[in-house]
């Protein structure tokens, strides 16, 4: 019988001590409180004493989360892109690279959780659009969140259940990766890869109009040659609005960027 496959667990380092409040600010409220209630005062002085006492509780509370979150933005670690994707268009295909929630949380769960940070998700469907909230939270109590809204999928051949499932995942993605603050690494491999099955139907799409792309060759030009972006960037927004021609690609491909002092 062949060996079971095990299956991996991410195994967190010890998590960091909380303070906890001092005993002495305990026993000053515990005293002014049976100073207060020796000397009858009324419900609304007992109430101003502990919303004293919760508020100072609140601050210590958010100093921590800082002190927490501080730490943990130094040991922060890159995330991966390991998952890719493709489909097709009328006029091409589209390939891209891209880090996933699981690449995301495998990356950064043991590093918030030896700062004694945690995060978890809220989610809201209000008709065709999904609203996630991410909470990140710290041992101490204090939290932040980061919401985000979008349409549900409809990309695809996807079920009903699969287009729910498909929006709730990437929203889950970007709140918590903006949440972190965190960079995902990019292969820089999308790009526009022109459909060669030879298919005569008439083309329903037109291309980029070439006197657009004329006008903004030479604003391309110079972010490619100085490295602010790549050729395969410009082409994807070029393509989001409408495909580039075959020859747009390879004119944009022959740009290289340029060595310093050139």
């Amino acid at each position: 019988m062949p060996a079971k496959k095990k299956t991996g667990i991410i195994e967190s380092t010890e998590v960091l001590p909380v303070d906890k409040p001092e005993s002495s600010a305990l026993s000053e409220v515990g005293q002014i409180m049976q100073s207060a209630i020796a000397q009858n005062a009324s419900i609304d002085t007992l109430e101003r004493v502990m919303s004293l006492y919760e508020h100072s509780q609140a601050i210590i509370a958010r100093q921590q989360f800082n002190e927490a979150f501080a730490r943990f933005q130094q040991e922060m670690p890159v995330v991966k892109k390991s998952k890719s994707a493709a489909f097709n268009t009328k006029n091409g295909r589209m390939e891209y690279t891209y880090a996933s929630i699981d690449d995301v949380v495998a990356a950064v769960q043991p590093v918030l959780h030896r700062f004694g940070l945690s995060y978890w998700f809220e989610q809201q469907q209000n008709g065709p659009s999904i609203t996630i909230t991410c909470n990140l939270c710290h041992l101490s109590g204090h939290s932040i969140a980061n919401t985000a809204t979008g349409p549900v999928d409809t990309t695809g051949n996807k079920s009903a259940l699969q287009q729910i499932g498909s929006t709730v995942t990437y929203l889950k993605r970007q709140t918590l990766v903006g949440i972190l603050g965190l960079a995902c690494t990019d292969d820089d491999t999308d790009g526009y890869v022109p459909d060669m099955n030879g298919d005569s139907q008439p083309q329903t799409q037109s291309h980029y109009p070439d006197k657009d792309f004329q006008r903004h060759l030479p604003e391309w030009r110079a972010s490619i040659e100085s490295g602010q972006q790549s050729a395969e960037r410009i082409i994807r927004k070029i393509n989001s609005k409408a495909p580039a021609t075959p020859q747009q690609i390879q004119q944009l491909k022959a740009i290289h960027i340029q060595p310093r002092g050139h």
